[in-house]
């Protein structure tokens, strides 16, 4: 039982310490990689099938991650994924030089995700045992306003890092992070009561997707918020990278610096869209969840169309306006999804429900970064044209989200 009645405790400070850390390591070589590859292969098509597999491994394991939330010490979980993942890059420091660096950050990139598909759950569903149940919204503010900050920053720092210090200066960084984000997470106290189960971890897994699946289908705003969800991540993830990266460096032709500072603006949207929502306050709903949908994608068209009447600077402009616009709708609808399944979902099964939720939204999201790796193929002459196909899609399907009013029969 959660008995907590401050947001600002010693626990939650530490929470979101760590998880700065964490974000700012991620967040950098997360930009960085995926530039490097672009740029050193020119090959969006490429670009577009590195991101889908370095993605997959969350549609994968997260569900795992969601068992071992609910069985192992959260605590322990978190700070030996952080540990891994600074293993992970330092055995690609250490193999430097002896392997091909394309391939070695592809590896490296796809590892970093085992592990953070495993510790996600443990991480998300953390905050509901370190503050007051009351105070949810405003604890998954705070969560979301850092982790844009990190997006905001790291990208134009790696983006400058990427450009005049190399690669491997990057790498370091994120070492570093994860190495710190491991020790802040050693003096988090998080209640934990072993769970008395003598199933496997795999027949765990297909159990509790099953009856995760089955809890979200049985009431109504669960099962077509999910659905929202599941769209937003098509819009989403798309926006977020891979356009921009496409747009500004492909067609435009401009360099990782500008494309880190646009990737950090575009992130500021997610700022945007807490402050909205905070303006906004009880008018902002989960059942407004298929309206933002729309926003979501008729701003990403009218990004597209803009961009292909333009050029130069004037089109450069347009992403990072269109891309920020998209992010802070998409930011409003996240935060309203896990607030609803926090203060909704019994405490015994949140880690579950909770990797359901991340489970859908990563396979809305790796679908997404292959089709648009396939377009970019299709529409060669014209790369833009591959960033209208999923809005209109979402769009078409929007309707399927719409949840009955209160009351309503």
């Amino acid at each position: 039982m959660n008995t907590v009645t401050k947001l600002w405790n010693k626990n939650f400070i530490l929470y979101v310490i760590a998880f700065e850390l964490a974000s700012i390591g991620s967040s950098m070589l997360r930009f960085a990689i995926p530039v490097y590859i672009l740029i050193a292969t020119d090959d969006p098509v490429l670009l577009g099938t590195v991101m889908t597999l370095s993605w997959m491994p969350y549609v994968f394991f997260t569900m795992i991650g969601g068992v071992i939330a609910d069985r192992f010490c959260k605590r322990k979980v978190i700070i030996l994924t952080n540990f891994l993942i600074a293993v992970v890059i330092g055995i690609y420091v250490l193999l430097i030089g002896e392997m091909d660096t394309l391939l070695l950050s592809i590896a490296m990139l796809i590892a970093m995700t085992v592990l953070d598909s495993l510790q996600s759950s443990s991480f998300e569903t953390t905050v509901y045992d370190i503050i007051p149940m009351d105070q949810l919204m405003k604890a998954n503010s705070v969560t979301w306003v850092l982790m844009i900050a990190s997006g905001v920053f790291a990208p134009i720092l790696a983006g400058y890092m990427l450009r005049h210090l190399g690669l491997n200066s990057i790498i370091y960084t994120g070492l570093i992070t994860y190495l710190l984000a491991s020790v802040f997470n050693m003096f988090m106290k998080i209640p934990y009561t072993k769970p008395v189960s003598h199933v496997g971890v795999i027949r765990t897994v297909g159990r509790d997707f099953k009856s995760a699946a089955k809890f979200v289908g049985q009431e109504e705003v669960f099962k077509k918020s999910t659905m929202a969800f599941f769209l937003y991540a098509l819009i989403l993830f798309p926006i977020l990278f891979v356009i921009p990266a496409v747009l500004i460096n492909a067609e435009l032709g401009m360099g990782e610096t500008r494309l880190g500072f646009a990737n950090g603006i575009i992130s500021i949207g997610g700022i945007v869209g807490v402050v909205v929502l905070g303006k906004l306050g009880d008018k902002v709903t989960i059942r407004t969840l298929p309206l933002l949908l729309v926003i979501s994608s008729v701003l990403q068209l009218l990004m597209v169309g803009a961009f292909m009447l333009t050029s130069g600077n004037v089109a450069y402009v347009i992403v990072i306006i269109g891309g920020l616009l998209v992010n802070s709708a998409t930011v409003m609808m996240s935060l309203n999804y896990f607030t609803y399944l926090g203060q909704n979902t019994p405490e015994d099964i949140v880690g579950k429900i909770m990797a359901f939720a991340m489970t859908v939204m990563m396979i809305g999201g790796t679908l997404a970064q292959f089709v648009v790796g396939r377009l970019f193929n299709l529409f060669s002459d014209n790369l833009a044209l591959a960033a209208v196909a999923l809005p209109i899609v979402v769009l078409i399907l929007v309707p399927m989200t719409r949840m009955k009013e209160e009351g309503s029969i």
